[in-house]
């Protein structure tokens, strides 16, 4: 069935009423033949009797042809019907890295009449492999596998060709109804080294920590070396608090377990006056619902946010850690802990609950200074470093939920556009090509 992308375009179309106008205003002039009656008379002024009668309707027929077919170019024509085993043989879905370490079996489903699909969201359908580019997505291969379940039906075979870096295999895997066939290949740059964090010991020499990841996984390990020209900073971390000691003892004991386990060398202040908060630190922890004063500067800068406490029965994150109360979020921008619900609890310098076991149970877990670890010396590893690949067996594991016939069919969109191009083609010249014999004929 036609359908169109962009109807709008089909407006244009009324413009066939210009070559309807010109053809039915169009007057040829008369050959004037003179005999010899007439021929001595004075010429008397000639009077045109003007004919709306329709001449070289083949030529109209075609002019309003290219208006139409113009109109219907730009309105994105394409061809749906249902996407179903009998209209399709199959799909092949693969990345452009993938291809060449499977080239001969994807060759072979082609010849065999299996469509070539992109692994971007809408799998656009390709005409051939050359036409595959580069995959620079950071989309779950599981939400990948998800939408392709909502385009194709559960009795259409899909191969599906793709990499094997666990970074992509993000989130709960899905259970779908797909005839799925899928092959995985380790990319060529499948190890990395890199120094990951240098920092000043106390002890005044340097460590670095060294990173390296590869299919197997991703280890680090640490170097200790004189302070050189290298030179890193002490870290200056404060605590301020009015109203709320206990918090601040449960948060310095944290923090000395930090500096205790890297051997950082870090300036740790607590303190419960205004006036005594420095100038300048590269942390401040601002354990207080009242506002920081002006002229009071950080390097990172975390507070308690305000507002109605709420009763909640939840954990944080992806621990075990109980939580019980929180604060009303107003701000999620740059959100790094959230609770099982995924709402927010800390953001870029607000915490939405507090250091209490009345409010939560990190105080009293061991996790704390891991947290606090994580967010004051964040590894690169998993983002652009991270060469880890999946265990095979994770593929083949039960994903195959029950099929259910859906409301409406997936439908298959061909593109007639290049269609729309030929008859284009073909209606001008022959336009053209009546044009000119019709000249010659009033010559």
């Amino acid at each position: 069935m036609l359908h169109l992308l962009q109807p709008i375009w089909m407006t244009l179309a009324t413009g066939i009423a210009v070559p309807v106008f010109i053809h039915l205003w169009h007057r040829r002039p008369g050959k004037v033949l003179r005999i010899s009656s007439v021929q001595l008379l004075a010429a008397s002024s000639v009077r045109h009797a003007r004919s709306w009668r329709l001449s070289d309707w083949w030529l109209l027929l075609l002019r309003c042809l290219l208006i139409i077919l113009l109109a219907l170019l730009l309105s994105q024509p394409v061809w749906r019907q249902p996407l179903t085993a009998r209209t399709v043989k199959g799909w092949v879905v693969t990345e452009q890295a993938a291809y060449p370490a499977f080239r001969h079996q994807i060759d072979s489903l082609l010849q065999h009449g299996f469509q070539l699909h992109a692994t971007d969201t809408a799998f656009s359908r390709l005409r051939r492999p050359e036409e595959l580019t580069p995959d620079t997505s950071t989309t779950s291969y599981w939400q990948l596998l998800q939408a392709l379940s909502q385009k194709v039906p559960a009795d259409l075979p899909v191969y599906l060709f793709t990499g094997n870096r666990l970074a992509r295999f993000s989130g709960p895997m899905p259970a779908v109804a797909l005839t799925l066939h899928w092959q995985t290949m380790t990319p060529v740059d499948s190890v990395v080294n890199w120094n990951d964090y240098t920092y000043l010991l106390d002890n005044d020499s340097l460590r670095i920590r060294k990173g390296r990841s590869s299919p197997s996984g991703t280890v680090f390990s640490y170097y200790d070396t004189l302070r050189g020209n290298n030179d890193t900073t002490t870290l200056h971390c404060t605590i301020y608090t009015d109203k709320y000691p206990e918090d601040a003892r449960y948060l310095e004991a944290a923090l000395k377990a930090v500096q205790q386990y890297t051997h950082r060398k870090i300036s740790l202040l607590l303190v419960r006056q205004v006036t005594a908060v420095p100038a300048s630190q590269d942390w401040l922890w601002w354990l207080s619902d009242s506002p920081w004063p002006a002229g009071v500067n950080a390097g990172r800068t975390i507070r308690y946010a305000t507002g109605k406490p709420q009763s909640v029965s939840g954990t944080i994150g992806n621990t075990n850690i109980q939580l019980f109360r929180r604060l009303p979020v107003n701000d999620t921008t740059g959100a790094t802990w959230l609770d099982s619900y995924s709402n927010p609890l800390l953001t870029r310098d607000s915490l939405y609950t507090h250091f209490d076991p009345t409010w939560n149970e990190l105080p009293w877990s061991g996790e704390f200074p891991e947290k606090l670890l994580e967010l004051m010396f964040p590894a690169t590893w998993a983002k652009q470093y991270d060469r880890r690949s999946i265990d095979a067996r994770q593929l083949v594991l039960p994903m195959h939920a029950a099929a259910v016939k859906p409301a409406v069919l997936p439908q298959q969109e061909t593109s007639l556009e290049k269609t729309i191009w030929i008859i284009l083609f073909i209606t001008f010249c022959a336009e053209r090509y009546l044009s000119s014999k019709t000249a010659v004929k009033s010559e």
